[in-house]
């Protein structure tokens, strides 16, 4: 059962299902942007359910409009929102734009809201990608989007997020995604991927403290299991697809850069090689006190180019 109320130009919507428990949704004309706050758990976070989206929506729509989500990194540096206090890394905000520009509605998630997340808490940061699956589902029950049409795109700890996606237990999604980016994603530790319908594209900079081995190795492995998946590397660009980038001091899950480390259906672990480990031993190992510096990102738009055009490539 589903209880909608409409108040002029803020309009709030309150609707009951199974998966959360009330939205609201506010208007902000004049930027044709719509923000929407609405309930996900995360054991993490007990207490602070709440969850918001910036919605970015074409100036003419002529048709049921395919949908970008898009998720941030561990840095939300970027694009302010609206209303709300929410924030998006700078990806995001070029995202936005350039999916406006090429007709679809683009959904920037703000999924550290009111968590008091900082970007060291790599331990504790909440599972982002049921957020976007919920996202997806209140959004598909919008007759303005297409829901045969949802994109998911992310940045680093968002791209992380996006490789989810190959995760047994989310192969099922109904309908499934049209396709998926992740740009620069960590791959030090993944799920052992499932084959899934949905195309993908890997985005990495050459010299990204987060090193492109592991990538490379778990896309092959993405292959191997059936997956029809791209990998591109942008050369002499760091994690922030920036010229000028060194390696620092910070936190990053970029240990077992050689030897990266798997989650198994059965919950059990290993890495690469086949030994067997345990999450203690992977957040040891694989975590450490480096980070990427320099955010001159003079091949952002490069990668967002990458992005749009692999979507476009898909949305049919």
């Amino acid at each position: 059962m589903k209880k909608i109320v409409i108040f002029s130009s803020f309009f709030l919507i309150i609707l009951t299902s199974n998966s959360f428990s009330k939205i609201e949704i506010k208007k902000v004309k004049k930027h044709n942007i719509e923000l929407i706050k609405f309930q996900s758990p995360d054991r993490r976070f007990p207490g602070k359910d709440d969850v918001i989206a910036q919605i970015h929506f074409p100036k003419n729509i002529n048709e049921k409009l395919p949908v970008i989500i898009f998720q941030h990194g561990s840095n939300r540096d970027g694009m302010k929102f609206k209303k709300w206090g929410g924030k998006t890394d700078e990806m995001g905000g070029r995202l936005a734009k350039r999916g406006v520009e090429e007709g679809y509605a683009v959904a920037v998630l703000d999924s550290f809201y009111k968590k008091g997340i900082k970007p060291s808490d790599k331990k504790k940061m909440p599972n982002a990608i049921f957020f976007a699956l919920v996202l997806k589902n209140i959004l598909s029950e919008d007759p303005r989007f297409d829901p045969n049409r949802f994109f998911y795109s992310g940045f680093s700890y968002g791209a992380g997020n996006a490789l989810k996606l190959y995760s047994p237990v989310l192969a099922r999604t109904n309908p499934p995604w049209k396709a998926l980016v992740a740009a620069e994603p960590g791959c030090n530790t993944a799920q052992y991927p499932a084959k899934i319908s949905s195309k993908g594209l890997i985005i990495k900079g050459e010299e990204s403290h987060y090193y492109p081995p592991a990538c490379i190795y778990y896309h092959k492995l993405l292959q191997k299991v059936g997956n029809d998946v791209e990998l591109v590397t942008i050369p002499k660009v760091n994690h922030f697809f920036s010229l000028n980038g060194v390696i620092g001091k910070g936190v990053a899950v970029n240990g077992c850069t050689d030897n990266i480390a798997l989650r198994y259906p059965d919950g059990s672990f290993k890495f690469a090689d086949g030994t067997p480990t345990t999450r203690q031993e992977i957040i040891k190992k694989c975590i450490t006190n480096e980070s990427g510096v320099g955010k001159t990102r003079e091949k952002l738009d490069e990668a967002v180019d990458l992005t749009i055009n692999f979507f476009n490539k898909h949305n049919r």
